[in-house]
């Protein structure tokens, strides 16, 4: 029988013969081990004391301690212990009374075998019960130890997603056991810098281990600062939430982290540092800054701490216009790397110098702007399956968070020019070519009453032939790719808010009232109308 499904037994008795036949009884067969015997209730007590029996079976009378004396004993030292008391005719009422007091059961003399394994099989289910019952709250007990990591950071996580006040958060705060004083706080996002790209080679079991070496490295950090607790927010990125008395500089201890990091291992790490908050419920503020922190690397190579507080604090963001866009796309077109290159590098040289009036979301726009425009001009020009494993590359790169400004300018740039070499080798006919350079020319010259003869005459060819060429290569006339450029660029000049005289003479309408019925029968609404749409408060001037 299995050793859980045992219960030991003590038996207590003055009269020998008794005791002898009780033990005399198959009791392992029911699995009862017999711990010891003992002729009276002082040395009975101190047998249970010694063996710490789960049942006693003790007779009522006997000298120099009774039975009763023996279970309240007992019962002071175990409450869990069943006690079966031996009673005679003229006990019966008094051990009636001793079981309402605490005693499982009673057994009146004269008995027979069966009777006693009645009542010591019915107090050993009891106990069997009893264990069962407290083996499953140890086990509960031990997952929930177990689970205690996991349930802290859901509900850190939740603690830094939503507004929680102190009255609300403080219960399961204590039934988590989390060691931080509940005032004063400061939120800390760190990223291990190009985390997809180092790890690409490797192994899920030693991606893990990375991972883990790295959150001991910075919980050990920041515990040495201050009370903090730290855990794996995604796959390259950790959450810590720490301690600030306002005694103390965080970022100089997230620098520390960040130092610790290169120091024993090959990666290193970039953090945000939110500002410093006094209750539980401000946590998303820290939270966030710390988040438009960190995405203030994109300006640096990693391995560095950003406070919140030290980066601009800007209102709306100054609108960048990229003039080489256009220029861009038609060298793609073009098939033309080295031109692709000279303007990408333009491009790059034109952002470096605007980095401090640009923030890190509305330039990474940006360069996903570009690269969408490249990789749909890549498919309208390229064999899919030529150019998809280019753009796929691309993308799994470009996913990758919290890359530097020059990371994803070299990406962009490694796009394009090996882009543009497929276009090249899929060969544009010399007839796209041409045309594509004329596209040029009348974007150059949209302010003007250019004809189509002028750009007939801009690339060399005829005019009948160019026109035949034209809407062959771009499904449209000149005339009405020219109207559709003008009335593009119009709508730009309108919502910026430029009055609608001046913008029909920079899209080359000397007449205003011609202007607005050419873009009316295009857009379907008038200039002032298509400008009131996006400026209701101004209302329609005509």
């Amino acid at each position: 029988m299995n050793n859980s499904d045992t219960v030991s037994l003590c038996i207590i008795d003055d009269i020998k013969s008794v005791v002898d036949g009780l033990t005399a009884i198959n009791w392992e067969a029911h699995g009862i081990r017999i711990a010891g015997t003992a002729g009276n209730g002082e040395d009975g007590l101190q047998l249970f004391i010694d063996k710490r029996p789960e049942l006693v079976l003790t007779d009522i009378r006997m000298p120099r301690m009774d039975g009763l004396a023996v279970l309240r004993a007992v019962q002071e030292h175990n409450a869990g212990c069943r006690v079966i008391l031996i009673s005679g005719y003229a006990d019966f009422e008094y051990a009636q009374q001793a079981v309402q007091h605490g005693a499982f059961d009673f057994v009146v003399k004269p008995f027979s075998e069966e009777d006693i394994l009645a009542a010591v099989l019915r107090a050993k289910a009891a106990i069997l019960e009893e264990r069962l019952e407290l083996m499953g709250r140890r086990e509960m007990e031990n997952r929930l130890r177990e689970s205690m990591p996991l349930l802290r950071q859901e509900y850190f996580a939740l603690l830094v997603s939503h507004r929680t006040p102190w009255e609300q958060a403080s219960e399961r705060w204590k039934f988590l056991n989390i060691d931080l004083h509940p005032q004063g706080f400061v939120v800390m996002l760190i990223e291990i810098d190009r985390f997809q790209e180092q790890v690409a080679e490797q192994s899920i079991h030693e991606i893990e281990l990375i991972r883990f070496s790295l959150l001991n490295i910075t919980k050990e950090t920041l515990a040495a600062a201050a009370p903090s607790i730290v855990f794996r927010a995604r796959h390259d990125r950790y959450l810590a939430v720490m301690n600030d008395n306002g005694s103390m500089n965080p970022v100089d201890i997230a620098e520390q982290c960040c130092r610790n990091i290169e120091r024993y291992t090959k990666f290193t790490v970039s953090i945000g540092v939110g500002g410093r908050v006094t209750q539980t419920s401000e946590l998303p503020d820290s939270y966030r800054q710390a988040n438009r922190a960190l995405a203030y690397h994109l300006f640096t190579e990693g391995n560095a701490a950003i406070m919140y507080d030290d980066i601009p604090q800007t209102g709306s963001q100054e609108p960048l216009a990229l003039e080489y866009k256009d220029e861009l796309l038609l060298a793609l077109r073009s098939g033309n790397a080295a031109r692709t290159a000279d303007i990408l590098a333009a491009i790059s040289a034109t952002l470096q110098s605007l980095i401090s009036r640009q923030t890190p979301d509305y330039l990474l726009s940006l360069y996903d702007e570009l690269a969408a425009s490249a990789i749909r001009t890549f498919y309208e020009l390229v064999p899919y399956a030529d150019i998809q494993p280019l753009i796929q590359r691309f993308k799994s790169v470009q996913g990758t968070a919290g890359l530097p400004l020059a990371s994803l300018q070299r990406q962009l740039m490694a796009l394009c020019v090996e882009g543009t070499e497929l276009v090249r080798l899929n060969s544009l006919s010399e007839g796209q070519k041409i045309i594509y350079q004329s596209l040029d020319y009348i974007k150059s010259r949209l302010s003007e009453d250019i004809s189509v003869g002028e750009c007939a005459a801009h690339v060399h060819l005829s005019t009948s032939y160019f026109s035949s060429l034209f809407k062959k290569v771009t499904g449209m006339t000149v005339t009405q790719y020219t109207t559709a450029e003008r009335i593009q660029k119009a709508k730009l000049l309108l919502v910026e808010g430029m009055p609608v005289q001046e913008v029909a003479a920079a899209v080359g309408y000397e007449e205003r009232r011609y202007f607005s019925e050419m873009f009316k029968k295009i857009t379907g609404q008038t200039p002032s109308e298509f400008r009131a749409s996006y400026h209701p408060d101004h209302g329609v001037n005509l």
